[in-house]
């Protein structure tokens, strides 16, 4: 039997990469992308550019505005600033809970459980993401807990005892996200085609990509690529 995977594909770097890693280790790959409302629509054309670099059929499933309407982030609110500390902005929840206004609650359960079940309806054995637990975001739904319960709980929703929900980057930092994708040899697909900038600013293209090079997407994106270029070095040495 054939091993399948399907990648839930954003089109930021964490999900770009996760994507080369699935063909790399499946025999066949298929990627899905959501339309959930979000502000900027840039991530949508990257996820559509990866997948087709990768060769791999690309479905994008449209979830209407409920994340819109229930409001208070900076990913589906424009009214919002997208900064660390989220006092003030209007993500109540997420300053309550000392998390970044980019916060969506349940936006991780949500789109996986999607993915999951197109995943399942399509043959995959296996679902692909690219959350990560040590982004200094530090959203919950992204902790390693998190995607070990969750993936006991699709196998009970989907009876699928074997579906298994791969999360290759749960662990890693950025620098070593950057270096995966040098093994896997994409860091310029991944720099080109990849999008994390909170604003979906590609007006300028940095050493690691588009983007604003100022909010915290931005930040973190770029002080994994001086440390993975610093590793580099090192190593030349």
């Amino acid at each position: 039997m054939k091993s399948k995977a399907m990648v839930s594909l954003s089109g930021g770097q964490d999900s770009g990469t996760c994507l080369f890693w699935a063909v790399s280790k499946f025999d066949e790959v298929e990627a899905v992308s959501f339309d959930y409302g979000q502000r900027h629509r840039v991530e949508l054309d990257c996820a559509a550019r990866l997948a087709e670099h990768a060769r791999v059929r690309h479905t994008v499933l449209e979830l209407g505005s409920a994340f819109r309407q229930m409001g208070g982030s900076s990913l589906t609110d424009e009214s919002i600033d997208s900064r660390v500390d989220a006092a003030g902005t209007g993500n109540d929840y997420a300053a309550r809970h000392g998390l970044p206004s980019s916060f969506v609650p349940g936006r991780n359960v949500i789109l996986l459980g999607y993915s999951a079940a197109l995943a399942v309806t399509r043959g995959a054995q296996a679902l692909v993401t690219g959350v990560c637990s040590t982004d200094d975001a530090g959203y919950p739904d992204c902790r390693i807990s998190f995607v070990r319960a969750y993936e006991i709980a699709l196998r009970e929703a989907l009876d699928e005892p074997e579906f298994r929900v791969e999360a290759p980057l749960l662990d890693l930092t950025k620098a070593a996200t950057w270096l995966i994708a040098a093994e896997l040899d994409c860091v310029e697909e991944i720099v080109e085609h990849t999008h994390t900038c909170y604003h979906g600013d590609r007006s300028e293209r940095f050493p690691w990509g588009y983007g604003c090079g100022r909010c915290p997407a931005c930040v973190t994106r770029a002080a994994g690529w001086d440390e993975f270029v610093a590793g580099k070095a090192e190593q030349s040495r």
